[in-house]
């Protein structure tokens, strides 16, 4: 996601969303791309309703400026 560092309660927003039931947050980056707009992808395991719920959800939210979910699944030996 690319979003506006400086939107009031974004950030604890996006965070909250990522703490509810059925979500494991693998691992996060942030990046600083300008004064106002930060990069973050999250790295997620769960039921792909669940995924794609978080997905819209932080999409939506006011200051979120693009987001993409992108999909891959464990390889199984």
């Amino acid at each position: 996601i690319v979003y506006d560092h400086h939107q009031r309660e974004l950030t604890q927003h996006i965070l909250d969303i990522q703490h509810r039931q059925y979500i494991h947050v693998v691992a996060t980056t942030h990046v600083h791309m300008d004064h106002h707009n930060c990069l973050e992808t999250i790295i997620i395991r769960g039921m792909p309703a669940e995924i794609e719920r978080l997905s819209l959800e932080i999409g939506g939210l006011r200051g979120v400026r693009f987001s993409e979910l992108t999909r891959a699944s464990r390889v199984q030996n």
